[in-house]
């Protein structure tokens, strides 16, 4: 789920890449009421996710397959262009925005107003809580992968990028919000018998300088890369396992340092994809799914 205000443009990453953009991912939005301005501080229990950028009064589902059915008659006088990748890929998104708008299990999905207020708030009244509980109801509705993102709103000083007064921000909301919503969902996972068939991976794209800097806005940690962790659960990861270690400051590795290459293997290999297989990008050349990693044995029960 991601917030309108920061948008999906911002982050490269989550897209389709090579692929091509029929490849996106659908986006949900949060619309709703944010007493304290911040939707990862708190939001009302009015508020809604929706896969549409706009809301269009009086659309119903027999008028959308209407206008799905005269797009397809003047889309079938142009049949000379489909060719094209170009409009393949449009082809490709349109029949999937299609199907988003008019897929039951999907609005049910998303329908976290269906859930009882004590669900709702175990999970946390904010944009990072409710988006953990609306990614449950999707997969209990066959979406088959979903992605939470905590990401900034209309500033830095919510996300976890904590380039300053990293002590307050990690103690009155990164934390206590994080850790409430990730146990929330790992244990509702486990009570209606999901977590076993649910692959569950918390990842970062980096972590904290080891040592603290001053600033005006008080002590920050910087991005590091050459160590932090990553949490696991379901699906066949064995529980309670820790593995690796790191110096006494968690500046560098000192035990079975892993990449982020073998955490992708592992997850292929848990879904039954062959990690090791090639696939093709729009000009037919093959690129390796995960090129050079490996499965971690000792995360698998």
């Amino acid at each position: 789920m991601q917030s309108t205000r920061s948008g999906p443009n911002k982050r490269a990453g989550t897209f389709g890449g090579f692929l091509g953009a029929s490849y996106d991912p659908v986006w949900g939005e949060f619309r709703g009421e944010m007493p304290q301005g911040d939707p990862y501080l708190e939001v009302t229990p009015e508020g809604r996710f929706s896969f549409s950028e706009r809301h269009v009064p009086g659309l119903t589902l027999d008028i959308l397959n209407r206008r799905r059915s005269l797009l397809g008659q003047l889309e079938d006088q142009v049949r000379w262009m489909d060719s094209a990748s170009s409009v393949q890929s449009y082809q490709r998104t349109r029949d999937r925005a299609f199907s988003v708008a008019a897929s039951n299990k999907l609005r049910r999905g998303l329908d976290i107003q269906d859930e009882p207020a004590k669900v709702r708030e175990r999970y946390g009244m904010n944009l990072f809580g409710q988006s953990c509980l609306s990614a449950r109801r999707l997969i209990e509705n066959d979406v088959k992968l979903v992605t939470v993102l905590w990401d900034e709103w209309e500033r830095s000083d919510e996300s976890w990028d904590t380039h300053h007064d990293h002590h307050p921000r990690m103690r009155k909301m990164l934390l206590p919000g994080f850790d409430r919503a990730y146990s929330a969902l790992i244990l509702d996972l486990e009570q209606r018998g999901m977590l076993d068939d649910t692959l569950v991976l918390c990842l970062s794209e980096h972590g904290r300088t080891p040592k603290f800097y001053n600033t005006s806005k008080g002590p920050g940690r910087g991005h590091w890369s050459e160590v932090y962790s990553q949490l696991f659960a379901g699906a066949g990861i064995r529980p309670g396992t820790l593995i690796g270690a790191s110096d006494e400051i968690a500046a560098y590795p000192t035990e079975r340092p892993l990449s982020p290459k073998d955490i992708l293997a592992t997850a292929y290999h848990l879904l039954g994809i062959d990690h090791e297989q090639e696939i093709a990008d729009r000009q037919g050349r093959l690129w390796p799914l995960v090129h050079g990693g490996h499965v971690v044995p000792e995360l698998i029960g």
